[in-house]
C-alpha cells in the first residue's frame, strides 16, 4: 500500500513538472525575444475548462507571449509553426490529460511550403481574433481565480 503511494506522489511530481515546464519553456523563450502567438477559443465548450486554463495565461501575458480569443466561431485546431520549417499537427492539447491519459497522436512536418501555409492559415483565423491583455486577464471572474487553486495541479515551489 505504502509503494503504491509513493509511486503516486512521485507520478504526480513529475506531472507537475511537466505542466511547469511547458509554461516556463514559453515564458523563457518569450523573456528572450522569441515570438510566440497562441491562438485560443474565445467562446469555449465548456466553462470549467475555458476558466482553468485562463489561470496560466497571466505569467504568460507578463512575459510577452501573444494570446488571442479566436472570435469567429470555435476553433479547435491544434496546429504549431515553428521557425517556418517545422509544423505540428494533431489532437494533443498542451495538458496533462492529453500527455499521459487520452490516445492523442501529433504528426511532426518538416516542410517549409507546409509551415508556410500553415502560418498563414494561422494567420488568417488571427484576423478573426482580438488580443488578450494582462489588464483584461485580472479582470476575469471572481470564480476563474479560484480554478487554480481548486482544480488544477500547483506547480512545483508554488
Amino acid at each position: 500500500m505504502i509503494n503504491s503511494f509513493l509511486y503516486q506522489y512521485e507520478l504526480e511530481k513529475l506531472r507537475r513538472t511537466q505542466v511547469a515546464s511547458i509554461i516556463d519553456a514559453l515564458k523563457v523563450a518569450a523573456l528572450t525575444g522569441v515570438t510566440i502567438t497562441i491562438l485560443i477559443p474565445g467562446i469555449s465548450d465548456s466553462r470549467f475548462v475555458n476558466a482553468v486554463a485562463w489561470t496560466n495565461y497571466g505569467p504568460l501575458l507578463r512575459c510577452g507571449v501573444n494570446i488571442y480569443l479566436y472570435e469567429k466561431g470555435f476553433i479547435h485546431a491544434k496546429t504549431m509553426v515553428v521557425d517556418e520549417h517545422i509544423s505540428i499537427v494533431g489532437t494533443a492539447n498542451m495538458d496533462i490529460r492529453s500527455f499521459d491519459l487520452n490516445f492523442e497522436v501529433n504528426a511532426v512536418v518538416y516542410s517549409q511550403d507546409f509551415a508556410r501555409q500553415l502560418g498563414e492559415s494561422f494567420i488568417e483565423n488571427l484576423s478573426h481574433s482580438r488580443k488578450l491583455n494582462y489588464k483584461v486577464w485580472e479582470q476575469r471572474p471572481a470564480y476563474c481565480h479560484h480554478y487554480f487553486d481548486i482544480f488544477t495541479v500547483k506547480y512545483a515551489g508554488d
